[in-house]
């Protein structure tokens, strides 16, 4: 296999591969053999840290929307709805009033033109 440039180096792939999956935060491939095959199995579950603080006290959508405005300066009813776009609008609405009431997000403007940033204690 080497001779036809199937591989780059003989023993290297196994290794190479088991540094590549921990460095991307997955667990170790599982290898399989028997007389006559070889099976690698790569899991695509990362392990994750544990989420912060501010996350464990609001429902996921607002967690995502906290998220959101932390990337992106603020957000607009019609991002929340594009983020969660299997939600009604009108619960999204009560998401975003939530978290103005918790003291989260200020709400800048009204009507079409409101958007919501975070409270710099946040």
């Amino acid at each position: 296999l080497f001779q036809w440039g199937y591989i780059e180096e003989l023993g290297l792939g196994i290794d190479r591969m088991i540094e590549d999956m921990v460095q991307a935060g997955h667990s170790p491939p599982e290898f399989k053999d028997t007389p006559h095959s070889f099976t690698v199995s790569l899991s695509n579950e990362r392990q994750r840290g544990a989420m912060p603080r501010w996350t464990q006290i609001m429902n996921e959508r607002q967690a995502r929307a906290l998220t959101y405005v932390r990337s992106n300066g603020s957000i607009t009813n019609r991002e929340y709805q594009r983020l969660c776009p299997d939600v009604s609008s009108e619960t999204l609405r009560l998401d975003l009033v939530d978290l103005v009431e918790r003291g989260s997000l200020l709400k800048i403007g009204s009507k079409k033109g409101t958007y919501y940033i975070l409270r710099s204690e946040t």
